[in-house]
């Protein structure tokens, strides 16, 4: 599907120039469709419905891992990225004297469930930001004999620096700790793949740049890992036989399902699916192209009226969909509301304006924009 003929799948276009997919999706018709079927398909035949949609659920599994170039036994279904990182900082064999990485400019999503676990005798160590990039050298310099683990987004949110995660991947294993990734701020923009960045566990939502809803997302479980992740949580849904309700000495399952230890939040997840299968129908190489595309425009239309431009942009490797300033004159929270005003839907973080354009976005879109600066 061409990314420009994509738009008319988007209603939130017929009423806002859209820049807001770094906070949350503006949901396509086709994942609002795929939602309402479920939803009447189970209100016109109640439980036969649950079983009329177990495959579906296969099959989204399936494209979850398609996403992200893995196995569908790497795929655990979570609520959210908190979920999904909790899944991995508890069920890790921490010992007293353990130390894990984090950086200073995370979302608090990827800060809390690693403080967690300061009781168990961990030690939790920060990586600055500096000029608005997490180093590489910077992690490792943090590094010793007893780090377990560097926690670190895929794109930072607050400034949309892309962190090296290949550097990092190979950092990790050349000193044995594991890489656990927060994806959200990159999955369904760029292009990424398990196979050629061997992150250990990664966890995203389908909520921003995937398209889908909130309250439905995964977690990837590198396969080593299965057995050496505790199940914190389990339940029937995690067993071998878990239609057999009557046995209670079932073993879990070799897959990531061993993490799921209930039922799923079927609508949700069925809106995550069809998200997926639109974002590979447009294809993840020509979304990527397009969304550095759309924010070539928008930082050279932000260069020519002279805003400080908080993203790093030296580098096209280091740029995402995101896109931060500051007007030289006007504050960002006025310049944020005189926005809102001119049907222009962006995020306001701290003291700067964030714009995150997607694929469906035109250039007229950002004009939109800058013709309020």
């Amino acid at each position: 599907m061409d990314p420009i003929d994509a738009r008319s799948l988007f209603p939130v276009t017929q009423h806002y120039a859209y820049l807001n997919h770094a906070s949350a999706a503006a949901l396509p018709a086709p994942v609002v469709q795929a939602m309402d079927r479920y939803l009447a398909d189970q209100a016109r035949s109640g439980s036969q419905a649950l079983v009329d949609w177990d495959d579906r659920l296969e099959e989204i599994r399936r494209l979850a891992a398609r996403l992200i170039g893995a196995h569908r036994d790497e795929i655990v279904f979570t609520s959210s990225v908190s979920h999904g990182l909790n899944i991995v900082a508890a069920g890790l064999d921490w010992r007293p004297g353990d130390n894990l990485i984090c950086a200073e400019t995370e979302f608090p999503a990827n800060v809390y469930p690693w403080l967690n676990v300061q009781r168990r005798g961990v030690e939790v160590r920060f990586a600055p930001a500096r000029g608005h990039r997490i180093r590489v050298e910077d992690v490792a310099g943090l590094m010793d004999r007893r780090t377990r683990l560097v926690a670190i987004s895929f794109v930072e949110f607050s400034t949309g620096y892309r962190n090296d995660l290949d550097a990092l991947a190979d950092l990790c294993h050349q000193r044995g700790a594991y890489l656990c990734v927060d994806g959200i701020q990159g999955l369904g923009a760029l292009q990424f793949s398990v196979a050629d960045t061997p992150v250990d566990f990664l966890a995203t939502h389908a909520a921003k740049w995937m398209l889908g809803p909130i309250g439905a997302g995964f977690l990837y479980v590198r396969r080593e890992m299965i057995p050496r992740l505790e199940p914190v949580m389990t339940g029937w849904r995690g067993v071998v036989d878990r239609d057999d309700y009557f046995r209670y000495d079932s073993p879990l399952r070799d897959s990531g399902e061993r993490f799921e230890p209930g039922s799923l939040h079927h609508v949700g997840l069925i809106g995550m699916g069809a998200a997926i299968e639109l974002l590979l129908s447009v294809g993840l190489a020509e979304i990527e192209a397009r969304i550095l595309a759309l924010t070539d425009v928008l930082i050279a239309g932000l260069q020519v009226r002279n805003c400080s431009i908080e993203t790093p942009i030296a580098h096209r490797r280091e740029r995402s969909g995101i896109v931060c300033f500051r007007h030289p004159q006007v504050p960002s929270g006025v310049l944020a509301e005189r926005l809102l005003a001119a049907g222009v839907i962006i995020s306001l973080r701290g003291e700067v304006i964030r714009v995150s354009p997607h694929f469906y976005n035109t250039e007229e879109d950002l004009y939109q924009l800058l013709d309020q600066l």
